[in-house]
């Protein structure tokens, strides 16, 4: 799935010119139906803008998440602490780990809440969830149990910035996070091809350059690069997320030319 074209190589670490995307995969409607069984017959198109506008709030919940400490052994529910009540309750815990681990290294494995709705209405790879409706507490700081989901990802260190985007649609917000600076908005909302979209490339990559040296602005490409296959590995389709890592892709490529001095192709 990737343009087999090295765009910049460095040492032993080569980068493809594009992040290539996969065959796009419609969301099965089995998976809205069985979390979700009102929305069964919803347009999927209908169901994400409404996430949309729920999903800031849904995620402030989620920050005032508070987990128990999980043993060696990976328990099937967890009890949390809820500190927001703004709006609904997580269903689910994912624990994400990834499949590549070093030899001698013990698997990490990290815990996320998440509401299942929303993993159902954009990750078309991603097995059926079970149902889960916990019960709102009646005050902060009272304690839920939901069930347990082992996620097995490419790049766990990454699902955060693609949890936070599910939620809250902000390409402006992706970016920033991803480069470390923020990006003119007509770098994702005008042309990519005219002159004027250009000129803003080269001008931010131009400051990327200034600002960081080359190995921080590789491992932020790394970063990059590890959103775009958890993206491919979950079946997400989403166009701004995608139009996000496009850009990030393209601006890190022009100033790691920039920073090694070295053409890119």
């Amino acid at each position: 799935m990737v343009d087999a074209t090295p765009a910049i190589s460095m040492t032993s670490i080569s980068l493809p010119r594009y992040l290539s995307r996969p065959t796009p995969r419609d969301v099965p409607k089995q998976n809205i139906a069985a979390v979700a069984p009102e929305l069964a017959d919803t347009p999927l198109t209908y169901i994400r803008d409404g996430l949309e506008c729920l999903g800031p709030d849904m995620l402030q919940v989620l920050a005032g998440v508070k987990a128990e400490t999980v043993s060696n052994v990976l328990p099937k529910e967890l009890t949390v602490v809820i500190d927001d009540l703004s709006s609904d309750m997580p269903t689910h815990m994912l624990a994400v780990y990834s499949r590549q681990v070093p030899a001698a290294a013990k698997r990490r494995v990290k815990l996320f809440p998440t509401h299942n709705i929303v993993l159902a209405a954009h990750c078309a790879n991603l097995p059926i969830l079970q149902q889960s409706n916990p019960i709102t507490p009646q005050t902060a700081g009272e304690s839920i149990t939901i069930p347990v989901v082992p996620l097995c990802i490419p790049a766990p260190e990454v699902f955060p910035q693609l949890s936070t985007f599910l939620y809250t649609k902000r390409i402006d917000y992706l970016l920033a996070t991803l480069l470390s600076h923020p990006v003119p908005p007509a770098l994702y909302t005008e042309d990519p091809t005219s002159e004027r979209v250009r000129s803003a490339l080269q001008q931010c990559a131009s400051k990327l350059a200034t600002l960081a040296p080359a190995h921080v602005l590789l491992s932020r490409a790394m970063a990059v690069n590890g959103l775009w296959r958890n993206a491919c590995a979950l079946g997400i389709g989403d166009e701004k997320l995608w139009c996000a890592m496009d850009v990030a892709w393209e601006v890190l490529l022009h100033a790691l030319a920039i920073s090694t001095g070295k053409q890119l192709l």
